[in-house]
C-alpha cells in the first residue's frame, strides 16, 4: 500500500501571522524542533511559508545566489528573468 501525504502530515500545525517578529518565529522553530511554519492571515488562510532556510538568509544578511552550478548544470534558485531585470535596473 502506498502512503499518502495525509498519512505523514501534521494535522494541527503551528502557524504564525505575517506581522510576527522574526525573532519569535525563530524561537518557535527552535523550541518545537521544526523546520518551517505556515503563515496565515486573520481569516486563517494560508498566505505563505517561512522556513529555517528563509530565516538563515534573512538573518545572515547574505543574498542567496540566483543560481548554482552542479555537475555542468545550471540550477536557477529564482526566476532568471527577474534576475536579469535586477541587473538591467542596476546598470
Amino acid at each position: 500500500m502506498t502512503k499518502t501525504v495525509a498519512d505523514v502530515m501534521s494535522n494541527n500545525p503551528i502557524s504564525v501571522k505575517p506581522e510576527m517578529p522574526l525573532k519569535e518565529a525563530i524561537k518557535i522553530l527552535a523550541e518545537q524542533r521544526i523546520s518551517g511554519l505556515p503563515v496565515v492571515n486573520e481569516q486563517e488562510k494560508l498566505v505563505g511559508i517561512v522556513s529555517e532556510t528563509d530565516l538563515m538568509w534573512q538573518e545572515s544578511g547574505v543574498t542567496p545566489p540566483p543560481y548554482i552550478m552542479l555537475l555542468d548544470s545550471v540550477i536557477f534558485l529564482e526566476n532568471p528573468a527577474r534576475y536579469e531585470k535586477q541587473i538591467h535596473k542596476a546598470l
